[in-house]
This record gives C-alpha cells, sequence and structure tokens, in this order.
C-alpha cells in the first residue's frame, strides 16, 4: 500500500503542472490588468506561494524508497544539502537584481556611495534580517520584493537544521501557534492597524515572512508528508481534495470582496494548499508540457518575471514601447517568459523522448 504511493511521489508530474499555473497566476497579479476577472486572478494568487512552501516541505525530508525520513542526523543532512542547493540559486538570482538595480541607479544621477547608502544601512539591514523585505531586495528599480520567499526558505531550513531534534514534536503545534498569530494579526491590520516596534502592522513585510508564512506552510508541507507515510494509499480522497481546493478558492475571493487586498494569506489560501496536496497524491498528469515547464520554467519564470515586468516598464516610460501594447502586458510578460524559459525544456523534452 505504501510502495504505490512512494513511486508515484518520486515524479509527481501534476505538482510540476500545477505549479507551472500558479507562476502564470503570480505573472498576471504582478503585471495586473484591468477587468472583472482581476479579483479573482487576485485571489488565486494568494494561494500559490503558500501552496510553493507547502510543497517545499512535503519532499524535504521525503526519502525515495524508504519515504520519511526521521533520524536527526539524516534530517539535518537532507536539508543541509537543501540549503546549500538554495543559497547557490539565491546567490545567482540576486546577483542578477543586484547588477540591474546598479545600471538603474546610475542612470538616474546615483553615485556608488549614494547607491550602496541607500540600499546597505543599519535600518535596511533590520527590515531585511528581520523581515526578509527592505533595500536589501527591493529598492524601487522594480516593482515587487518577489525575492522574499528565497530568503524565506533560507531562514526556514536553517530553523529545521537547528531544531532537528524536536522538529515532530513541536511542528503540529507551531502551525496552530503561527497560523492563529497571522491571523490574529491581520484583523489588526484591517479593523485596528497598531504599530509595534513602531511600524505600522498593515505594513506589508510584518506579517508575510519567515515567522507568520515560511515556518507554518513548510511545516504544512511536512505534517502532509509524515500523514501519507503513515495513511498508504489515499487515493479515495480525490473527490474531498477537489471540493477543498475549489471551497479554498471561493473562500479567498470572497475574503478579497470583504476584507481587501491588503492582507496577504486568506482562510482560503490555507484550505486550498492543504485541498491542492491532497489532490496531487490523488490525481495523475500523463501529459508532458505542463510537466516539462512547471518542473524545468517554473522558477525561472518566477525569479525573473518581476525583472522583465520592470525593463518593459522602463521601455515605456522612454517612448520605446507604446503605452498601447502595455494594456497587454501581461501578455507581454508571458510571451518573453515563454520565449526565455519554455522554449528550451520543450525542445530538449521532445529530442530526448519523442
Amino acid at each position: 500500500m505504501r510502495s504505490s504511493s512512494l513511486e508515484k511521489v518520486s515524479e509527481n508530474r501534476f505538482i510540476y503542472a500545477i505549479k507551472f499555473i500558479a507562476c502564470i497566476f503570480i505573472v498576471t497579479t504582478h503585471a495586473r490588468f484591468d477587468g472583472p476577472l482581476w479579483n479573482i486572478v487576485f485571489a488565486i494568487d494568494h494561494c500559490c506561494v503558500p501552496f510553493f512552501l507547502a510543497v517545499s516541505g512535503r519532499f524535504l525530508l521525503y526519502n525515495r524508497g524508504m519515504g520519511n525520513v526521521t533520524d536527526i542526523v539524516e534530517i539535518r543532512k537532507r536539508t543541509g544539502k537543501s540549503l546549500i542547493r538554495l543559497l547557490k540559486i539565491t546567490g545567482e538570482v540576486y546577483l542578477v537584481y543586484l547588477i540591474f538595480s546598479f545600471c538603474f541607479h546610475m542612470s538616474k544621477g546615483y553615485t556608488v556611495l549614494e547607491w550602496l547608502q541607500m540600499k546597505y544601512n543599519l535600518h535596511e539591514a533590520s527590515v531585511f534580517f528581520v523581515f526578509n523585505s527592505g533595500r536589501f531586495i527591493y529598492d524601487g528599480s522594480y516593482v515587487y520584493d518577489h525575492l522574499w520567499y528565497l530568503f524565506v526558505m533560507i531562514y526556514v531550513y536553517i530553523l529545521i537544521y537547528i531544531f532537528a531534534p524536536v522538529l515532530r514534536k513541536w511542528y503540529k503545534g507551531l502551525v496552530v501557534i503561527l497560523l492563529g498569530l497571522l491571523f490574529i494579526g491581520e484583523w489588526f491590520q484591517i479593523y485596528y492597524p497598531i504599530r509595534p516596534f513602531g511600524i505600522n502592522i498593515s505594513t506589508w513585510y510584518v506579517l508575510r515572512n519567515w515567522l507568520f508564512v515560511g515556518i507554518p506552510f513548510v511545516l504544512i508541507g511536512i505534517l502532509f508528508n509524515d500523514y501519507v507515510y503513515k495513511r498508504g494509499d489515499i487515493s479515495n480522497m480525490k473527490g474531498p481534495a477537489i471540493i477543498m481546493t475549489v471551497v479554498g478558492i471561493i473562500s479567498s475571493y470572497v475574503e478579497l470582496l470583504i476584507f481587501g487586498g491588503d492582507t496577504y494569506i486568506y482562510f482560503g489560501s490555507v484550505i486550498t494548499a492543504v485541498g491542492l496536496l491532497f489532490l496531487s497524491e490523488c490525481s495523475s498528469y500523463k501529459g508532458w508540457v505542463l510537466y516539462t515547464l512547471g518542473k524545468r520554467a517554473s522558477s525561472n519564470i518566477y525569479f525573473y518575471h518581476v525583472l522583465i515586468i520592470a525593463i518593459l516598464d522602463i521601455a515605456a516610460q522612454n517612448g520605446l514601447i507604446s503605452w498601447s501594447v502595455m494594456t497587454y502586458k501581461p501578455l507581454l510578460v508571458m510571451f518573453i517568459c515563454f520565449v526565455l524559459f519554455c522554449i528550451k525544456p520543450i525542445v530538449d523534452y521532445r529530442k530526448r523522448y519523442q
């Protein structure tokens, strides 16, 4: 019973397909568009990063052929490998955006010293190290601090490595406590915007960080991995998983209409992330296009779509692209992402398997 589940999860095509679709929603949200579908896209987008985090946790301590990692030494070994790999990726992506930031600010008349003082100072260091945001990763040269996700994952991996001996003693309680604090904080964001530590709680990064988003959703993924290992075959959960996912999306949309878009995580975001985890265990995807793009293109699309948006905005501001064309910016960004990141994986797959 368990072996069939283990074989399936070793190469879960459905999850890769969902990852690609989720990336498209994120691109569409960041590129923005006007129209009646905007709220629906925005609501679904708020389910995407929690799902990514949960998937990371789902496979972090999964051991192919054994199914589950419980030994403290092995937990640290696997987490350490994932951390080193993530640090390399983060370094590469950060360097690209750092070079872009430097070129952008030099073109605006900044000196190198002014740029460094603006970007790297004690205040920005505190914002970055406490909240995973600020000018360290988001300095006005581009419009979103999406790199927070990478640094959140680094924090979470480090904490899992340190607290490996008590991981499975604490993880259920931590999920409940941290999500509870997150939603209490969001209540304050909506109804009573207090200023803890001199920062307005409505500031986006006060609650959207490693503590209130990163840890609970990665732990949800680890908890789900343990559940699947103990339960074995959960193929009979497909119906409830579909219902859970649909209810989560509808809930996110309703919460958006009621509370607005100032909060980052909805109740529906949690329901959708868990529903998709269950659905990934109960469903199969036999196609190869979305699977290939999810596996080999979705990460680059997420990492670099903000850079593409920034370059297009600069080109439009300088008259290199007409504003009428920018009306279709989401489609334009997706087309450029497809050309840069999707064509090669598709061609490589066809050469190898067809």
